[in-house]
């Protein structure tokens, strides 16, 4: 994990002089310097990060008096693998340049982009100037460092992270003496340094310097800094707000955020359903959505969290619901400038629990695989009946949809109530399931507790991770199923219930039970069927079906047009084996729609790392990607254009691509 490092302006490296005599001398100087080692009285006047470099580069066996330049290029496989390493670099930098390249299109400056490793990403490619810069090799992908070109002014901003501005006569190769160069660092959100803005001026006239030079250079790359880090932070406030609509969307309690004045700023839509409210109901003051509104506001002007507070809905007097409270402070830890609310029936209601909304049918159950259309048509058979039903499978596989469209199947005006076992503290398990009488313990309600058996009655009781359930509760349960009554917590009265039990596990079957700590004797009560339910990676279309239903219902979610799936993303999916089954392809597909680019494709790059990591599929995607646009495609788009920027948004590619390709020609 990075920490957070704050961008130190440096003092510039500036050693610049009108004077010829002064550059021949710096250039005297340093031969003698390369060739006897030794420092002349004039040395005195160039900087000590220069004489740095220069022993450096000597020490290198960089060859300082050639008229040319050999350096090592990467190889286009490596280019490929560097510009998608580099992207969010080379999409910020590139509208600066050319939008500075027009400028200087009839002066002798040209502008370039390194990485933080010396490597050319983006070249001048103009005219003359890119003829110049070709017999030197400089390309996408050449490698100017210290080991192979000495000190020159990238060089320098790279190594002391400072703007530079020299002489020509102060680069460490001949072949240079005769420009003035400036670069400046470029730095991402943490302060690491991500590469360099290169600005030379071509054969220097010295009565034609540019004194503000340097200062331009410094403004590009502190312009580009900063978008660099408004964009990181813009990505990771998207994956931050996705994943937070993901969490509040599959939770089983209403949320809304608030302003300090109490208008809605967001709700998910099981707060939309408790409150009858439309969906997008934002602009409305949430006080006006209850008979009494005061704790809310006193939370909001204490900034203090409130607890199980009741509140009375307006437009339905029979909705009751428990709130918790939670405001969030700025600077201010006395006054809030927002809340969260935490929205539950309460559960003293009976008829609201029947109520309940329960969404999942086996119509709305997303397959086509043979093996899940047989389990489908298997299950439509048993949930016909009203026997208990033991659900079998990995995490993620859908057991909860499953326990839905079974009750929905045979019961759906009863209620749907759901407990589970894992997630809920031994000590509280009991009382949440049995329920409790007035006084049964220290903390408990008054008027006591309805338990989740009792809120069943009628209808459904699903346990999720029944394996879960202390030892010491399951003989209490097994007497529940079999006198089809219950005891209250601290009660003595028996009150009886109807309702149909359907558990699940993720746990395997061993010799017909489950190894889980369940006794027998209630394991053959809760499993009357078993179902099992097969890992995502044995579904074979069902990956793509799902995948492509999550991309709609996030794109829907975030109210912006459908994406679509490349092929070479999908390759990825289907050979991809999802230990996480089902859920872990939606969030998948969540992250996926967030990071995707506007073109509205989602490419193997969108997907999570441990995916594109683990998936066999994923060797050579972008390289075919590059490989299916041709070069005539390019050059004619080019010819048709006039421009790079305008080629590429009418091939529907990124200008890295056309710049690769043009390279490989």
């Amino acid at each position: 994990m990075h920490s957070h490092k704050r961008t130190v302006h440096k003092t510039p490296i500036c050693f610049t002089s009108f004077d010829l005599d002064f550059w021949r001398k710096v250039e005297e100087a340093k031969q003698v310097f390369i060739e006897e080692d030794i420092l002349v009285d004039f040395a005195r006047n160039i900087p000590d990060e220069i004489l740095s470099t220069w022993k450096s580069s000597r020490e290198n066996g960089v060859c300082w008096d050639t008229e040319s330049i050999q350096v090592p290029v990467l190889t286009t496989e490596q280019l490929d693998i560097l510009f998608a390493k580099k992207q969010i670099l080379i999409d910020l930098v590139l509208p600066f340049v050319e939008e500075f390249q027009c400028i200087l299109e009839h002066t002798e400056f040209t502008m370039s982009v390194c990485d933080e490793n010396g490597v050319f990403l983006v070249i001048p490619h103009n005219g003359e100037k890119l003829s110049y810069w070709d017999k030197l090799n400089l390309c996408p992908g050449a490698v100017w460092n210290e080991e192979t070109v000495g000190c020159t002014a990238h060089v320098l901003a790279r190594k002391y992270q400072r703007p530079v501005q020299i002489i020509g006569t102060a680069n460490y190769k001949k072949v240079f003496r005769d420009h003035m160069s400036c670069a400046a660092p470029i730095y991402n959100e943490y302060g690491d340094i991500q590469g360099t803005i290169n600005l030379v001026q071509l054969k220097a006239d010295t009565s034609r310097l540019l004194e503000h030079a340097l200062g331009w250079a410094t403004a590009v790359a502190s312009a580009i800094s900063s978008q660099f880090r408004v964009f990181r932070r813009n990505k990771r406030l998207k994956i931050m707000d996705s994943t937070l609509q993901a969490t509040f969307e599959n939770s089983e309690y209403g949320y809304i955020s608030i302003d300090e004045a109490g208008y809605i700023i967001n709700i998910n839509n099981k707060a939309i359903k408790l409150l009858k409210l439309d969906k997008g109901s934002t602009k409305i003051n949430i006080c006006s959505l209850f008979e009494d509104s005061t704790a809310i506001k006193h939370s909001l002007e204490t900034g203090r969290p409130l607890y199980n507070k009741d509140l009375q809905v307006k437009c339905d007097p029979k909705i009751k619901l428990a709130a918790d409270i939670k405001p969030f402070h700025g600077d201010s830890l006395k006054h809030a400038e927002g809340a969260i609310l935490r929205f539950t029936v309460n559960t003293d209601s009976h008829k609201q629990i029947a109520d309940r909304k329960i969404f999942f049918t086996f119509n709305s159950i997303i397959a086509q695989s043979p093996v899940m259309e047989d389990l489908k048509d298997t299950v439509e058979l048993v949930s016909e009946k009203p026997v208990n039903v033991l659900l079998l499978g990995e995490s993620g596989t859908g057991k909860e949809v499953f326990a839905q469209a079974i009750h929905n199947n045979y019961n759906p005006s009863g209620p749907f109530v759901a407990i589970n076992c894992a997630s809920i503290p031994h000590s509280l398990i009991e009382s949440e399931l049995f329920g409790y009488e007035s006084g049964a313990f220290t903390g408990a309600s008054r008027s006591g507790k309805k338990g989740k058996i009792e809120m069943a009655n009628g209808g459904t009781l699903f346990l999720d991770e029944i394996g879960d359930m202390p030892i010491e509760l399951q003989p209490v349960l097994l007497r529940v199923l079999e006198e089809k009554r219950v005891t209250r917590v601290g009660g003595c009265k028996s009150i009886p219930v109807d309702f149909r039990i359907i558990s699940a596990t993720n746990k395997p079957l061993c010799g017909g039970v489950t190894s889980m700590e369940l006794r027998q004797d209630l394991y053959f009560r809760l499993a009357v069927v078993n179902i099992e339910l097969p890992p995502l990676r044995k579904r074979g279309i069902d990956i793509l079906l799902l995948a492509d239903h999550f991309v709609k219902t996030t794109c829907e979610r975030f109210d912006i047009p459908h994406y679509t799936i490349s092929k070479e993303t999908e390759k990825i999916l289907t050979s991809f084996h999802w230990p996480g089954n089902v859920r872990q392809l939606e969030n998948a597909m969540i992250y996926a729609v967030t990071v995707a680019k506007a073109d509205k494709i989602i490419r193997p790059e969108n997907l999570p790392k441990d995916i594109l990591e683990n998936s066999s599929s994923t060797g050579s995607s972008m390289s075919e990607v590059v490989k299916d646009v041709k070069n005539e495609m390019i050059i004619h788009a080019i010819e048709q254009t006039g421009n790079i920027r305008q080629a590429a948004k009418l091939l529907g590619i990124s200008r890295t691509t056309i710049y690769s390709r043009l390279q490989k020609r």
